[in-house]
C-alpha cells in the first residue's frame, strides 16, 4: 500500500497529511456541490 502513496498528486498528499487543510476541502465540497446542483439544473430552463 505504501507504493500506491507515490503515485498521489502533491496537492492530494499534502491535503492528507493535515487536517485543517482536509477540513476546508470537506467544507468547499459540501458548500459547492447543491450550488452546481442547481445551477445543473436550473441552466436549461433559463436559455433562450
Amino acid at each position: 500500500m505504501d507504493q500506491q502513496k507515490g503515485n498521489l498528486p502533491t496537492w492530494y498528499d499534502r491535503m492528507l497529511s493535515s487536517a485543517p487543510l482536509m477540513v476546508f476541502f470537506v467544507l468547499c465540497v459540501l458548500v459547492c456541490s447543491p450550488i452546481l446542483l442547481l445551477y445543473g439544473a436550473l441552466s436549461p430552463l433559463l436559455r433562450r
